[in-house]
């Protein structure tokens, strides 16, 4: 049966950044267009006939009818709730997300121009301004009428006409390749687990919204009394680093986190600058913009829906949040200072929050207790993750893989000792893997390694996998607060002078382009010698980048030529695309991929050195443009693919598992049918149920995840769960 193209247009007088679950719940179909396979476009002007044709009514409630829109929750949302018409999610397809499937960009204008869909077919440029005059509330809540403003009515009309032939032409020039078989069934799951969603307390998030109010009142007023009202908030950055430097005579050269807690560990730091720095980072984690966030976008049930863009991180498959972002939240951690002196971050366990940090936020007592609660914000950063709680009587059920893409990289790559130490882990007679890794650069007792250096064994495997050098070490280290200095002493006392000398000149050429990331000379050295050492005992991984590197570079050179196979992809090009097929047999695409070369002048010996990489056109907000690529990124997005592609399959295993167990399937029964799976939300890589108490296990979740396909056969896959009644791990 032909597919019909749909699409319509709304007011409400709910803001649509409240959210496509609470805007398509107020909203009213003032325009439906549509067209059957080839026909001509129809347009339904709801505004002057409240009754809808009876074609369109007939091609709603018809279950056989392939309906396909772009953004298509949004227009099955209108559907159900204006138009009072239930539409299974099975029938829809949405451009949309076909698009980023393919990595081409979301905006139906930017995709006609990408695909080159003919003029006359394109979306039309007025419809931003048509939009706000008709389908936004005027300043008295009312909105323009047809007769009003009729020569307006009819131009919009014209435009829902051609949005819907846009549509249609952008349908047919979509590759449908990642978009059908396995990965539409996990796009309609996917939108199950949207509808479905997750509980939110948004009786907490109040709370906590009039609480980090308090808290920023009594930060800035601290702040104005400690520097005399030269800073007036901590938020003031500029003002506040000016102030730092010139009345306090500090030596900082910026306000980044990492800046400051490294200034917080000197000894003679006054107890002024101190007390304004730490501020200025407790002031940081200020999280009450997303609880306001969350308050405007729950919806009905207390459930936040609508929170995940299928394929919307990229090409790699990985989801983008929409609203409240569950994919943005921090892990809840707080600074230690160890006995060392160093500062490392440490996970605060879930029953902590949930028993004493939440209720310390009702009763206003995190205000003042920064030893128990490390200070109001803190307290509210940490509690944020736990607004997502179960429905009544269920509880959250979790497990997210360890270590993924250290695991992948390595199993692409063929690192025999690396993949034979996480199945040795996995068993539980294994070492672990940072430990080891450390013990292989030096040639030290595995049992020898102590903290700091596990701790600069994984920021360093976590940094270089990718092929990245030292500014990739410089980038974790930040990210995971491990001050570099100590490597001084750690790493070059045990380094070679063959290492020495590579390091010191890779430091000389830095130096002279301004790439030296601004470090010391000595930590610069430790942290290059790291990475070579890191290369060395991981050969394979490294060579994995040059192979990748000749592949891609070949494949654009050499359109049409047979694929090439590297990491377990088949790489290839046409005219058009770069390819890379994973092993699952879905496909990274890059857009218009071009080689490009240039002669530079070593700045260390003055030869000239000739340069070539690839670059591929890509979205960015709004634009469509060219960006310059290496082989790092490229093995990133084959790795984060690879690891999307285990979630995928991770997801429909438990989907369908859970709907055999009759507690689950009993409790589904009641719900509407667009909402009948037990995953209420999966980020990044992990999968979260919300499920009655006690009827599914996190063992059997695990073992699902865990479980072989036919294309990852070797891949030590590995992952840890929990339960709780709110989305932490206890």
């Amino acid at each position: 049966m032909d597919p019909v193209f749909f699409d319509t247009e709304t007011r409400s007088r709910t803001p649509i950044s409240y959210g496509t679950d609470r805007y398509t719940r107020d909203a009213e179909c003032i325009i439906a267009t549509w067209a059957r396979g080839d026909r001509p476009t129809q347009c339904w002007d709801a505004l002057d006939d409240v009754r809808i044709p009876n074609e369109l009514d007939d091609i709603l409630r018809d279950d056989r009818v392939p309906l396909i829109a772009h953004s298509a929750k949004f227009d099955r949302n209108i559907v159900r709730h204006a138009l009072g018409i239930s539409t299974s999610i099975y029938r829809w397809r949405c451009t949309m997300s076909q698009a980023y499937a393919h990595g081409l960009p979301g905006s139906l204008d930017l995709l006609g121009l990408v695909l080159k869909v003919a003029a006359e077919e394109q979306k039309m440029a007025e419809g931003h301004d048509l939009i706000q005059v008709f389908c936004v509330p005027k300043d008295d809540g009312t909105f323009w009428l047809p007769h009003e403003k009729p020569e307006l009515w009819e131009t919009f009309k014209r435009y829902a006409v051609r949005d819907t032939d846009s549509l249609r032409a952008d349908y047919r020039k979509l590759a449908q390749h990642n978009y059908s078989g396995e990965n539409l069934r996990f796009y309609h799951v996917d939108q199950l687990i949207n509808e479905r969603g997750f509980g939110f307390d948004a009786k907490f998030a109040a709370a906590a919204v009039q609480f980090l109010a308090k808290a920023k009142e009594r930060h800035d007023m601290e702040i104005a009394q400690a520097t005399n009202g030269r800073v007036t908030a901590a938020t003031q950055r500029n003002r506040l680093l000016d102030y730092l430097q010139k009345q306090l005579g500090l030596d900082i050269p910026n306000m980044r986190a990492a800046e400051l807690r490294t200034m917080l560990e000197s000894d003679e730091l006054s107890p002024e600058a101190r007390f304004l720095i730490e501020t200025r980072l407790e002031a940081g984690k200020s999280s009450g913009s997303k609880y306001r966030t969350g308050l405007r976008n729950v919806g009905p049930g207390a459930r936040m829906r609508q929170t995940l863009q299928f394929n919307g991180a990229g090409r790699t498959g990985r989801e983008s949040g929409r609203g409240f972002q569950p994919q943005n939240m921090t892990r809840p951690v707080v600074m230690v200072q160890k006995e060392d002196g160093t500062v490392e971050l440490q996970p605060v366990k879930a029953k902590y929050i949930d028993e004493v940090v939440m209720p310390a936020v009702y009763s206003g007592a995190a205000l003042d207790g920064r030893l128990a609660y490390g200070g109001p914000n803190e307290a509210g950063a940490l509690c944020m993750r736990h607004t997502i709680k179960a429905a009544l009587g269920n509880e959250l059920v979790a497990a997210d893989y360890s270590n993924i893409e250290g695991r992948i990289v390595a199993w692409i790559a063929g690192e025999e000792w690396k993949l034979a130490a996480y199945r040795a882990q996995d068993a539980g007679t294994g070492k672990d893997t940072y430990k080891l890794l450390f013990a292989e650069f030096f040639g030290v007792p595995v049992d020898a390694v102590n903290d700091t250096e596990r701790q600069s064994g994984k920021v360093v495997d976590l940094a270089c996998g990718f092929g990245g050098g030292v500014g990739a070490l410089v980038t974790m280290a930040a990210s995971y607060q491990m001050p570099l200095e100590p490597l001084v002493d750690i790493v070059l006392p045990r380094a070679t002078e063959d290492q020495l000398r590579k390091a010191e000149k890779a430091w000389r050429r830095a130096f002279l382009t301004g790439e030296d990331y601004l470090l010391e000379y000595k930590v610069f050295l430790a942290c290059h010698v790291l990475v070579q050492l890191y290369r060395t005992a991981n050969s394979k991984i490294n060579q994995l980048k040059h192979d990748v590197d000749n592949a891609v570079k070949f494949a654009v050179k050499n359109p049409g030529s047979a694929a090439i196979k590297v990491g377990k992809c088949l790489i290839w090009s046409t005219p058009s695309w770069l390819i890379i097929q994973l092993p699952s047999g879905r496909r990274l695409l890059y857009a218009a991929p071009k080689v490009h070369h240039a002669i530079e002048t070593d700045p260390d010996s003055g030869k000239p050195i000739h340069r070539e990489w690839i670059s591929y056109c890509t979205a960015r907000g709004k634009q469509w443009r060219r960006e310059r690529s290496w082989s790092g990124l490229f093995i990133e997005n084959i790795v984060q693919a690879i690891a999307n592609d285990c979630l995928r399959v991770g997801i429909l295993r438990v989907h369908d598992d859970t709907l055999t167990v009759p507690a689950i399937a009993a409790y589904l029964a009641k719900l509407p049918p667009e909402e009948r799976t037990a995953v209420c939300l999966h980020v990044h890589d992990e999968i979260v149920l919300d499920v009655p108490v006690g009827s599914y296990p996190k063992a059997r979740l695990i073992e699902l995840m865990i479980k072989r396909t036919d294309w990852n056969e070797g891949l030590p896959l590995a992952a840890a769960g929990w339960v709780n009644p709110r989305y932490g791990k206890r």
